[in-house]
This record gives C-alpha cells, structure tokens and sequence, in this order.
C-alpha cells in the first residue's frame, strides 16, 4: 500500500453508482452534497510544505493547477490525503465543464499559467482517507468531521455543504442553482478505494457530460 516517497498510503479514489435519490424510508441514512461534475483528484500532503494532486487515473496533474498549489500556510505541516474535484467555475458561479476542459488539456507551462489566471480552478474536497493515520474504515460521519476540523475553506481549497437526512432539500438546492443533481453519501460507510458501491450514489436531474469528459472520474 505505501509506494511514495513521502511515505504516505497510495489508494485509488472511491466510485459512486448512479441512480435515484433514496425513498423515505432510506432519506436517513445518507447526506447530501451537490453533484459537482468536476475532475476527480487524491490530495496528498505529506507534511513537508507539498501538495500533491493525483487523478482517478494515478498521473500527477500537479503542475497543471498551480492555482491550487502549493499548500495555505495552515495546511503544509498535515499529512493527509483527501479526496475531491477539481472544478472551474463559469460567470454565474456554477461549475463550467466547459472552462474545466481546456483547463485539462493544457500542459505547457505558459499555457497553464495564462489558463490558470483567466480561468481560476476551485478543489471541492468531500472526504479523508488518511490524517495522520489511516482513517478509511471509519464511518463517512467520522471522516466527515475530521474534515471539517481541517483549515480548508478558502478561495481555493474548500470542503463543500453537506445535508444529513435531507434528500428533497439537497435536491431542490440543486435544481434552484443550476447543479446538475447531488450525491448521496451512506452516514455508515467506509471508504472503499478502487471500488464502485452504492453507498454513494449519483442523482442526476438532467443529462450530464457523457462518459469521456471531465466528469467521468465521479
């Protein structure tokens, strides 16, 4: 499992399933965030000053987002890695796949520096696997507050709302800011890297980027 120099855990991101938004009688049993069509990262800080993004694919996407590195002041001594998207927001705040795609296939560094001043990425950070220790096989609800304990929300670096137990609220939030639908988390769950469950779950209000876009790490 350790394969890095900073001698922090190599994992592969977690996967959500699509489907609908749980019935009454599971609404409970899961939080709600917003669907952010963004594109999937692994954030590893090993405590030195460094910061580290590694897509769902396991390539070093660095030095593409220097708007997002290195580190806040606050942050370079945690060793962590934490799971979340990339996203770009367009004119009306929204995330803009669009904006994210040109981002993406950028990587001269001039190029990247002139995208990354017209177009500022955001990294939308939803969940922990490591704080010092591995923290996978504790429940979302757990790893969910260490989150939160974390110096995250920023300009650059921020840890999304969640809603607990309140499916149809997440989802008409979703539809009233122009999101594309909201993700389900299991309150019970552990982290399962590499794998696609239904303990997240994808509920799309309308047709999203198809497969092969930046979406397509979810």
């Amino acid at each position: 499992m350790d394969g890095s120099a900073a001698g922090l855990p190599v994992w592969s991101p977690m996967y959500a399933s699509i489907g609908s938004l749980p019935g009454p009688d599971q609404e409970a049993q899961y939080a709600y965030e917003m669907l952010w069509n963004g594109a999937r990262v692994l954030v590893r800080l090993p405590g030195d000053g460094t910061m580290r993004l590694v897509s769902a694919s396991g390539l070093d996407v660095t030095p593409d987002y220097p708007d997002l590195t290195p580190p806040t002041s606050s942050l370079a001594q945690i060793r962590t890695v934490m799971d979340g998207e990339i996203i770009t927001p367009g004119p009306t705040g929204r995330p803009s796949v669009e904006r994210l795609q040109q981002r993406m296939s950028l990587h001269h560094p001039r190029a990247v520096a002139s995208a990354a001043a017209e177009f500022p990425a955001r990294l939308m950070i939803y969940d922990v696997l490591y704080l010092f220790q591995p923290v996978l096989h504790q429940p979302y609800t757990a790893r969910r507050a260490l989150l939160d304990d974390l110096p995250l929300n920023g300009d650059r670096l921020l840890v999304p709302a969640a809603w607990p137990a309140m499916a149809g609220e997440a989802r008409q939030q979703a539809l009233d800011e122009g999101f594309d639908g909201v993700t389900a988390r299991r309150l019970s769950s552990p982290y399962l890297p590499g794998r696609r469950t239904r303990d997240w779950i994808n509920i799309q209000n309308q047709p999203s980027a198809p497969e092969g876009t930046a979406a397509r790490s979810r």
